[in-house]
């Protein structure tokens, strides 16, 4: 029976979204955010759970005007098209240790990536979110992953978004329509 269990047993993950460095400069809490990321990392690190980096391509480049969607581009724009350096993950996390990078191109980091397959081949079975921003790029992964039945947790002092009252907002509708939120340091006494 125990041996049973042991196979039935899934992984947690950290899954850390869209820290560019465009976008942390607008971060109401942007320091306290990076510090409990960079928590959470040692800790997933120290316990050998796999830790996930999201957002734009490496080099900070956008997607070619073909391939880009119609209806992202009318809401957001040609954002960070001549700011290669502001699209780029933050180095405090490029440099921290990962064991995957998922270059999205959406909202979500399931759309058109392999992340799902990843999930699924190292038995992760809860994604704890954190990023920015809760309403948005963070909301729409985790909603993603609960249609892949890999359970959402939103860590929120870990993600952030514009200003408090809004980032108190999409809390609230994550734990409505997601699932649980948890601090930092409720996820450190639980992994």
């Amino acid at each position: 029976m125990s041996s049973h269990r042991s196979a039935q047993r899934v992984a947690n993950a950290l899954i850390i979204i869209d820290m560019n460095a465009r976008d942390v400069k607008k971060l109401y809490n942007g320091t306290a955010v990076l510090n409990n990321q960079l928590k959470l990392i040692d800790a997933f690190r120290k316990r050998k759970q796999k830790i996930i980096l999201v957002g734009g391509g490496r080099s900070g480049s956008v997607l070619a005007r073909s391939k880009r969607n119609p209806v992202i581009e009318r809401l957001w724009g040609a954002e960070g098209e001549h700011d290669p350096e502001g699209n780029k993950i933050i180095p405090e996390l490029m440099h921290a240790p990962y064991d995957k990078y998922v270059d999205k191109s959406e909202y979500s980091a399931f759309f058109k990536t392999d992340l799902e397959r990843y999930c699924k081949k190292n038995k992760i079975g809860a994604l704890y979110f954190c990023g920015i921003y809760t309403g948005c790029c963070v909301y729409f992964s985790a909603v993603d992953a609960a249609m892949r039945r890999i359970q959402p947790y939103l860590v929120t002092d870990a993600s952030s978004s514009v200003s408090p009252a809004w980032h108190r907002k999409h809390v609230s509708n994550f734990t409505t329509f997601i699932g649980p939120a948890v601090t930092t340091n409720a996820v450190l006494k639980k992994i």
